[in-house]
């Protein structure tokens, strides 16, 4: 993984092209290389388990239950990682040998929130190893012209002082995330941790940019975006690779 593999090659954020040799985009690189190097906000899980798991998804001839499946299992993966930045407090048990043995568990539950409809997967796997969380949802839809998203619809739960596990699918452009990150952030929450299975160069840098402090954690990280704004190589729509194409 290498943040500068694709050192001259940008996404233009006010015409939504991409561009070659664009001065923000090279500056926007090399501050998420800095943040990523030196104040290590960024958590890359790559393990060989979550490199074939991301090999299923890429692969075109994996089917939707498939995909879906190996999506949850990245997001179990992934907020294993998550659980380990948790507070803990010190707890004993005492066990059938009549011995008492002590353990620190995380002494809080986080809220769950996810973005419609290719982050439901991602987000299934994460409420296994928090099965109480509560759950919010955000429903975007994304201008195919402009590449920017729109929010059409907003649950949420009380989210004040409170950790945040916020996922989606891919993290591209990074707009569609940013702006759940702007709602979130108004209800003043503790902490926003972000799960994604694949992120390109760009949207790492772009989230960066506006919330330096946020942590994310992804299976993989691709080097480029098209026009469209789709990761390269990536794996095409996930929502239609899980749910079918869109008419």
């Amino acid at each position: 993984m290498s943040i500068l593999t694709s050192f001259m090659i940008g996404f233009e954020k006010n015409s939504g092209k991409i561009c070659a040799k664009s001065l923000a985009c090279i500056l926007m690189k090399i501050f998420a290389l800095f943040v990523f190097l030196i104040f290590n906000v960024m958590g890359f899980a790559q393990t060989q388990a979550l490199s074939q798991l991301i090999y299923e998804i890429r692969n075109p001839q994996t089917g939707s239950a498939r995909f879906r499946q190996a999506l949850e299992t990245i997001g179990e993966y992934l907020a294993l990682n998550v659980l380990e930045e948790l507070n803990t407090q010190e707890t004993s048990v005492q066990t059938l040998t009549g011995v008492e043995a002590k353990h620190h568990l995380v002494d809080e539950t986080p809220v769950l929130v996810t973005i419609l409809r290719a982050g439901l997967p991602l987000n299934a796997g994460v409420h296994k190893v928090f099965p109480n969380a509560e759950v919010g949802f955000f429903a975007m839809s994304r201008n195919e012209e402009t590449l920017k998203a729109k929010i059409d619809y907003i649950a949420l739960p009380y989210l004040e002082n409170r950790f945040v596990i916020l996922s989606d699918t891919m993290l591209a452009t990074g707009g569609s995330l940013l702006d759940a990150i702007q709602v979130i952030e108004q209800h003043g929450p503790k902490k926003i941790f972000v799960i994604t299975a694949i992120a390109s160069e760009y949207g790492i840098a772009r989230i960066f940019q506006y919330y330096p402090n946020i942590k994310i954690f992804s299976a993989a990280i691709d080097p480029h975006l098209n026009d469209k704004g789709y990761i390269l190589p990536g794996l095409g729509d996930a929502g239609d690779r899980c749910y079918g194409n869109k008419h």
